[in-house]
């Protein structure tokens, strides 16, 4: 019986492991926008509401087109302002921290820019945005009439995110808190979750700079993961019995900070054990 147990419960943790979402519990994002904003000395900057329509294209089977779009309330509508291909999963590691009683796992992601589209392309897009329909009603936001939800045989639309975020930012950090409403259309499911993002502005600066020395690029980066390390990793205190699961007795929850740098993301996510 003890050799099925240890042979098993590796088994079961790591399907659990392939289902961990990016949402944090509301209690912790309000301990983020309350104690940690003003002790790490960021200020408001802007809040956005925008949307993400994801696309299809039948030229590139492996990518996801994302556009970017903001709300015209006077006009009802959205006006595209940027197109993304999906991003790039360079690296995933998982560090056990073990102070902390939470698992860590750091994901390296390219984001890319689309630049190359022809005239005839950005229509078809468009043409795809401005027969949305805003629909508070629905999940992610967005509905299309009947048959309006492809363009030809080239575009055709896969998911929408409706994105809100609050932003913070003082000289060398940048805080993102955003409640996102997705809907996947090729599996009909949708969620609506709180994450936090948080850009490593004066190390992406020295990133860009000529000669500069790696040590010094290696303490501001140092200090900054310490600024994380105190104020982004510890919430049990505010998680409940409903956002766990249970196996045994043991509990297992997805916290998840995200940490950007340059053109590359960092994806902070760990799993909570308590016996």
């Amino acid at each position: 019986m003890e050799s099925i147990r240890k042979n098993l419960y590796p088994e079961i943790l790591k399907q659990l492991r392939k289902s961990f979402y990016t949402n944090i519990p509301v209690s912790y994002k309000e301990n983020i926008v309350n104690e940690v904003v003003p002790k790490i000395g960021v200020d408001f900057e802007e809040e956005k509401d925008t949307f993400q329509i994801k696309l299809s294209d039948s030229t590139r089977p492996d990518a996801t087109l994302s556009c970017k779009c903001r709300v015209m309330k006077e006009h009802g509508r959205l006006q595209l302002y940027k197109v993304e291909l999906n991003q790039l999963r360079n690296m995933i590691m998982d560090i056990s921290c073990t102070t902390k009683s939470l698992v860590l796992r750091l994901m390296l992601c390219t984001k890319r820019l689309v630049t190359d589209l022809t005239d005839d392309e950005m229509q078809s897009i468009r043409d795809l945005i401005n027969s949305a329909i805003l629909d508070p009603y629905v999940k992610g936001g967005l509905r299309w009439p009947l048959g309006k939800e492809s363009s030809g045989d080239k575009y055709k639309v896969v998911g929408v995110w409706h994105v809100i975020a609050n932003t913070y930012k003082n000289s060398s950090l940048r805080l993102k808190v955003r409640h996102a409403d997705r809907f996947d259309f090729r599996t009909l499911t949708g969620e609506a979750t709180w994450e936090t993002s948080l850009m490593l502005k004066k190390v992406m600066s020295m990133l860009q700079e000529e000669n500069v020395e790696v040590s010094s690029i290696s303490e501001v980066l140092k200090e900054d993961v310490q600024l994380i390390w105190d104020n982004f990793l510890s919430c049990e205190r505010f998680l409940t019995r409903n956002c766990m699961l249970q196996i045994n007795d043991h509990f297992l929850c997805d916290v998840y900070i995200s940490v950007y740098i340059l053109s590359f993301t960092f994806n902070f996510r760990h799993c909570l054990m308590n016996n």
